[in-house]
This record gives C-alpha cells, sequence and structure tokens, in this order.
C-alpha cells in the first residue's frame, strides 16, 4: 500500500486567517490615520488664529496711543479685542479668535499688557 505524498504549501485556513490579520492591521492603519489627519487640522486652525492674534497685539503695540477695541473677520475666523489703558505707558489688550473645527466651534483667548513708547 502506498502512503499519500504530503505536498508543501498553505492550507485555506491558514489563508484566511492571514488575510484576516492583515485586513485588520491595515483598518488599524486607515483609522489612525483619520485621526492624526484631523488632528492636524484643528492645529493648523489653532496656530492661525494665534498669528492672527499675534498680527493685531503687534498693531495695537504700535499704535498704542491710539489703540481701541474693536473685532474683524480674518480668514474665516472671528477676531474680537479688548483694549484697558492702565496709564500712559500700558495698555491690555485681550484677543479672542473664534472658529469652526471638525468638533464644532472654538475659541483660543490671548491676554498680554503691552508697554507703549514714548
Amino acid at each position: 500500500m502506498e502512503t499519500p505524498r504530503r505536498t508543501s504549501g498553505y492550507t485555506l485556513i491558514e489563508v484566511i486567517v492571514a488575510l484576516l490579520v492583515f485586513t485588520v492591521g491595515a483598518l488599524a492603519l486607515a483609522a489612525s490615520s483619520a485621526v492624526i489627519a484631523q488632528a492636524m487640522a484643528t492645529n493648523a486652525l489653532r496656530e492661525r488664529g494665534g498669528r492672527v492674534a499675534a498680527s493685531r497685539i503687534a498693531l495695537i503695540r504700535s499704535q498704542c496711543a491710539s489703540a481701541v477695541s474693536g473685532s474683524e473677520r480674518v480668514q474665516q475666523m472671528e477676531s474680537t479685542w479688548s483694549v484697558t489703558r492702565f496709564d500712559r505707558s500700558r495698555v491690555s489688550v485681550t484677543e479672542t479668535v473664534s472658529y469652526t473645527s471638525a468638533r464644532g466651534p472654538r475659541a483660543q483667548i490671548y491676554r498680554t499688557t503691552v508697554w507703549c513708547r514714548d
């Protein structure tokens, strides 16, 4: 009697399990990529808001004697600033930058004291 020869290769179960493991890994990679992309977009908005606020504060610093409160819309962001005078040489500035992100409306508040040049 002859014994059957064993052939080398993978069984159907091994191939299915390997495909399942590969698919789960690929889906996990895609999901983490989406989370990272959303975080990068949110950080870009926050950074743009910081630049808008820094620009407004620099403008107030250059025009310290005549600085007043106000608001404007810049780069799809609402910028509102409040100027409070302590005395002739100091001005308190509160800048609020509002924008809409993927998670809804957000606002960043920046506060600083500006020393006026004589």
